[in-house]
């Protein structure tokens, strides 16, 4: 079963294109900068998320209620913009639904935002103590991490899975979309998370919980489960799994969750089909970076094409 995704993009020439910037209401806009403008808006849903991405090539004045029911999780991508609230490219800003954002762009900019309903945001960060009530949910919020090393990643991070959903999402499965989801999701709140500092009491069992977790997994197949499912399946903080899985397994959960992922990626590269490449197979399973192929090698002894190439119905 392939997932409903719906893909919206945009090239434009005029300024009152971006009054369409973000997917839930007009904004009003004023063309600040001398000359012609050209820019290029995505718009992109995914159940009741929706993610909207955009580029503009002269200054701006952009005000109005982003979303009268939605959160915005708001990020600057490139071309740091004069701001009201002094965002830089790979910080994240948080305005709650009902809020008014005024913004004025001082040149170029390019952006992204994620709207997304309370139910499924503070849903999402159910499990970790602390991070719904924290005074840095007031509203506005500004992510300022300071650490122009992780923003850079963390724009990174955010195009490569955006291009990921924009160009793969109708051909893969409800299950890698919602890891993916999850992933876009992680991206976006993380600087909030790491804002509370709560550190949890420790874990009454660490083996017991570790077993459990296995047990999920086995049960889920080989579809590709992301850290905050597992999260929200046993009613513990991020942080309580980290240390259960160090205890147990000398590693972090995300390592175990990956070296699964590579498992089952072998699998299916022992027995794919025809048509198949290494690309569709490991994008289905959560992996998009070039350094995949070597993780596997390390783990396998092979490059996956190889194992791909073992397969008997490869070539039927």
């Amino acid at each position: 079963m392939t997932s409903i995704i719906r893909v919206q993009r945009t090239a434009f020439t005029d300024f009152e294109a971006m009054r369409e910037g973000l997917q839930d209401a007009p904004l009003d806009i004023v063309q600040l900068g001398r000359g012609r403008m050209a820019g290029e808006l995505t718009h992109v849903s995914m159940g009741s998320l929706g993610i909207s991405t955009g580029s503009f090539s002269r200054g701006l004045r952009s005000r109005g209620v982003v979303s009268p029911h939605r959160w915005l999780l708001g990020i600057a991508l490139a071309a740091p913009a004069r701001h009201h609230l002094d965002v830089q490219p790979g910080q994240i800003l948080a305005l709650a639904p009902g809020t008014e954002q005024y913004s004025i762009y001082s040149g170029a900019n390019s952006y992204a935002g994620v709207l997304i309903e309370p139910d499924e945001l503070f849903g999402f960060l159910g499990h970790e103590p602390g991070a719904r009530d924290d005074a840095m949910w007031r509203q506005p919020v500004t992510a300022q991490l300071e650490d122009p090393a992780r923003d850079a990643a963390t724009v990174r991070a955010f195009a490569t899975l955006f291009k990921t959903i924009v160009d793969h999402g109708a051909t893969m499965s409800a299950e890698a979309v919602d890891y993916y989801k999850r992933c876009i999701l992680e991206l976006m709140t993380a600087p909030m998370i790491r804002g509370v500092g709560y550190r949890g009491p420790w874990l009454p069992s660490a083996v017991e919980l570790v077993h459990k977790v296995d047990r999920f997994l086995i049960d889920a197949g080989t579809r590709p489960v992301h850290i905050s499912e597992l999260s929200a399946e046993f009613g513990v903080p991020r942080r309580t799994l980290h240390r259960a899985f160090a205890e147990v397994l000398n590693m972090p959960p995300k390592q175990f969750l990956r070296y699964k992922r590579l498992g089952d990626v072998h699998d299916a590269l022992l027995t794919a089909g025809p048509g198949a490449t290494v690309q569709s197979v490991a994008r289905e399973h959560g992996f998009l970076h070039g350094r995949f192929a070597n993780e596997y090698s390390r783990l396998f002894g092979e490059p996956p094409l190889r194992t791909l190439r073992r397969s008997p119905f490869a070539a039927l």
